[in-house]
């Protein structure tokens, strides 16, 4: 076993560690990607990135080409970040949550409130991220759809009762899980 427990642990952390007994270097499994890469590290060499317009502007558009290209170009940002040392290539993008509560403070992350046009997103947000048509063969990027189902919910004080993400609750019947909040992410992930 080349893994001691402090090494397991460890790895259960986003910032994996550097493990030399394997020959592994340590690895940040936790970037952001959603209207570009950040938080970039800019070296000499990267010295900036691409800023593209949130989601909820560019999902008004419903035009698949332009969802595919901007999840191309950030990911080939990603890729050329990643070549030089000032990036890694797993990414927590699209946010696929449906825009549907106010107070969340993140609907501008997201494509809107209709479980179709999330879906649609990101099916052409992923595919245009991870394929490089000049290299069918490898994944330019990872993506990972976020924030799962019914995660809407980032903090609310309403008539002074507080809460936040880790502390609500969602009880969401299962014909709105189904019909409307697993959608994005079943076509994330077909």
């Amino acid at each position: 076993n080349l893994l001691n427990v402090t090494d397991k642990i460890n790895l259960m952390n986003q910032d994996g560690p550097k493990l030399p007994q394997m020959g592994l270097n340590g690895y940040r499994w936790w970037e952001e990607a959603t209207h570009g890469i950040s938080p970039p590290r800019n070296g000499q060499k990267t010295a900036t990135e691409t800023n593209f317009p949130f989601p909820i502007t560019t999902g008004m558009s419903f035009n698949r080409t332009l969802w595919r290209k901007t999840g191309e170009h950030i990911a080939r940002e990603a890729r050329a970040f990643a070549n030089v040392g000032d990036e890694y290539s797993t990414f927590w993008t699209p946010v696929v949550n449906l825009a549907r509560e106010p107070r969340w403070g993140r609907n501008i992350e997201t494509p809107g409130e209709d479980p179709y046009l999330s879906g649609e997103y990101a099916a052409s947000f992923v595919n245009g991220f991870q394929e490089a048509p000049e290299d069918p063969g490898h994944i330019m990027a990872s993506a990972c759809c976020k924030h799962y189902v019914a995660n809407e919910m980032e903090s609310s004080d309403v008539a002074g009762f507080q809460t936040d993400r880790n502390h609500f609750d969602a009880t969401v019947p299962i014909q709105d899980l189904v019909d409307s909040y697993m959608v994005p992410f079943q076509a994330c992930v077909e």
